[in-house]
């Protein structure tokens, strides 16, 4: 059956959403921890009392990974191309409206590069220190503009580094960024074979990482392909969450989140429901690394495989609609400016 765009891309902004949302009480527990509380997540609840970053958040609100997204979706929209100084803007307005949501709604690697801007560094100083999943976790927007507009990953790669300077101008953030946007655009495109999309993923981060501050971190791409390989061999979906955990444990550095994202992209083959729940089960920084596979699940299966359920309550709780979202990113595409 042949998927719309308007699927494709409601399902990638809905992935994010729901991911976003079901691993809020979970983020960075253990998988030991997750089970003693919840059993096996597949539906909303507020965080623990007391949760290090999300206490106060009500059960089905999404995070800063959905936030983002939509702010950068904002600034694009207003300029028809990656401005940073504009998402640095969106960001601050973002920041200023969700201080006191909840325990801490901010990433390390924003929250620094956020403080130095105000204390006057400039643009591109202000994220040459930032090794965080937070390049990767609000992309899926211009991995949908990509998508749309059949680029290259050439081109893709230059929009992603902009998008960086701000908060994450490192070779290891850009490379996260254009892993999880590459992916993304592939299955906007159309693919459907896990492995091909994984294949993409690696290419996009050593293009990634020509560009950025370097720093001390290994190879995205590496770690990419060590995370797919412990998937496609195991032999049930517990085996493949116990190996992939073991390996990267799925914190918020980006050399751990993106590798665990696609792995669990290919443990559940691609399916947004199995990958999604995968992701918010297995520990680290679950919210993130399940609104990053949520993104490629969604788009590569469209919003009628992410659980309307799903859909309705993060619907309900966030006041939200993602379909005029969805509508301005097709309608943008074929406006799209791309990075010199």
């Amino acid at each position: 059956m042949k998927i719309s765009k308007m699927d494709r891309t409601l399902g990638c902004l809905y992935g994010t959403a729901t991911g976003d949302a079901l691993g809020v009480p979970s983020s960075f527990l253990t998988p030991n921890r997750i089970r003693e509380l919840y059993g096996w997540i597949d539906t909303f609840y507020p965080p623990e009392k007391g949760h290090i970053y999300h206490d106060g958040l009500l059960a089905g609100e999404y995070t800063d990974d959905t936030e983002q997204a939509l702010a950068l979706t904002h600034s694009f929209l207003r300029y028809h191309k990656v401005v940073p100084e504009d998402i640095a803007k969106e960001l601050e307005k973002w920041a200023e409206r969700v201080k006191d949501k909840y325990a801490s709604p901010f990433g390390p690697s924003t929250e620094r590069a956020l403080k130095a801007i105000r204390e006057g560094c400039p643009i591109g100083e202000s994220g040459k220190y930032g090794n965080t999943n937070g390049s990767a976790m609000r992309i899926s927007p211009l991995g949908i503009i990509h998508g749309l507009r059949d680029s290259s990953i050439e081109e893709i790669v230059r929009d992603v580094y902009q998008t960086c300077l701000v908060t994450h101008n490192t070779k290891v953030a850009v490379s996260s960024g254009a892993a999880v946007a590459w992916g993304i655009a592939v299955c906007m495109k159309g693919e459907t074979d896990v492995g091909r999309v994984v294949e993409e993923t690696i290419k996009a981060a050593a293009a990634g990482e020509i560009f950025g501050n370097d720093i001390p971190a290994p190879s995205i791409g590496k770690r990419i392909d060590c995370a797919a390989d412990l998937a496609f061999k195991a032999k049930s979906p517990q085996e493949g969450m116990d190996a992939i955990y073991s390996y990267f444990g799925g914190g918020d550095l980006c050399a751990d989140s993106i590798p665990q994202t696609i792995g669990l992209f290919v443990l559940g083959k691609g399916d947004p429901k199995n990958t999604i729940e995968y992701a918010v089960n297995i520990g680290g920084d679950c919210d993130t690394n399940a609104a990053m596979a949520g993104a490629m699940a969604g788009a590569m299966n469209g919003v009628d495989a992410v659980p309307l359920v799903w859909r309705e309550t993060v619907n309900k709780v966030n006041h939200i609609d993602m379909t005029p979202v969805a509508e301005d990113l097709i309608n943008l595409a074929p406006k799209w400016q791309v990075a010199e």
